[in-house]
């Protein structure tokens, strides 16, 4: 009796590891990339820079990203008033709330979470990539390009000051091109993703086109890039 009931506990335990590894491998196996990559751009310093990010099947992203440079001389205090910082080097690590890839590229972007520089925290960071295989018949080397950004903080609305209680600056709309969006009651109908009155200016993937960067000239790069769309 004591061997069935062994038997029976073994394999609803191993039924459940099979379902939970089953549905774990369902919620990754959406778009991703990953890498870790060392390189210098003609200064001899060696920069660190290590990622993953990954779009999730309820379309939230999650993922994050180390950046080291030994030889930065950060700056601190605001944008108008910035000093050279005491300290020497820079290490960051952000968490990535967004990535948009279009075949071998990536772009990925979040907020910086750690630092041992403080006005780095809550910066936004971009980070894009392009992933050109391995070995000999790789059509050249991967490539990166970065960006650290000041949060954008809005602290006046426009008011007309002869109309009391002017809400207009507060209000949303989209434009769209009626002709292909004919329906704006029907979105299966519509073909245009319009443009916001308001966009968001926080800095994030939909920023710029993925077309638009410029990746940085590597003298010398060791690792490894990879992007799975």
């Amino acid at each position: 009796m004591r061997k069935s009931v062994f038997a029976v506990l073994t394999a609803c335990f191993a039924i459940a590891c099979g379902i939970a590894t089953a549905a774990y491998a369902r919620d990754n196996a959406g778009p991703s990339t990953n890498g870790t990559f060392q390189f210098t751009v003609g200064d001899g310093s060696v920069r660190y820079v290590s990622f993953n990010a990954r779009i999730h099947k309820d379309n939230s992203v999650t993922g994050e990203m180390t950046y080291t440079d030994p030889s930065a001389v950060p700056e601190s205090g605001s944008d108008n008033t910035a000093t050279a910082s005491p300290t020497t080097g820079i290490s960051i690590k952000a968490k990535f709330d967004c990535l948009v890839i279009d075949g071998t590229r990536a772009v990925m972007s979040g907020e910086i979470v750690e630092s041992n520089v403080g006005a780095a925290l809550g910066r936004r960071v971009l980070l894009v990539v392009e992933d050109n295989e391995q070995g000999i018949n790789a059509p050249g080397l991967d490539k990166l390009t970065w960006g650290v950004y000041q949060p954008h903080l809005v602290n006046w609305t426009p008011a007309d000051s002869e109309l009391e209680n002017d809400i207009g600056a507060t209000l949303h709309w989209t434009a769209t091109d009626f002709e292909r969006c004919p329906d704006i009651n029907n979105p299966a109908t519509c073909h245009d993703t319009g443009i916001p009155s308001n966009p968001d200016p926080t800095i994030g993937c939909q920023s710029f086109p993925l077309s638009s960067y410029a990746f940085v000239d590597v003298d010398h790069g060791a690792g490894n890039i990879q992007v799975k769309p």
